[in-house]
């Protein structure tokens, strides 16, 4: 069954799911405002990246305990994930990137 957008009870149970659907890229962003696949040492601006899915989880135990999963893709056909903290401890320059990149999370895929 396919998910999208906030419908998982765990980051463990989201990213195996989003694994076998071929999102297995561990991307970063850079402090200079690029994603980078660490497997290939490419970078790639938010002009060349789309969101396809995000997906926010608090901590059982701690509901400061915030984070933000992201499913992209990229220009080149590359998908993964970029994860980042939610809220007040999260990441200025992740979320200016993620503002930049085109939004597909709410279009229909295969």
């Amino acid at each position: 069954m396919k998910r999208v957008n906030n419908n998982y009870e765990t980051m463990v149970e989201a990213i195996e799911d989003l694994k076998s659907r071929g999102y297995t890229q561990n991307f970063s962003i850079e402090q200079n405002g690029v994603l980078s696949d660490s497997e290939s040492s490419r970078t790639y601006l938010p002009s060349s990246v789309e969101l396809h899915e995000l997906h926010r989880f608090e901590g059982a135990t701690n509901p400061s305990d915030m984070s933000i999963l992201y499913a992209v893709e990229t220009d080149t056909g590359k998908k993964g994930t970029v994860v980042d903290a939610f809220g007040v401890d999260g990441s200025e320059i992740v979320s200016k990137f993620m503002n930049h990149v085109a939004q597909k999370q709410f279009e229909k895929r295969k």
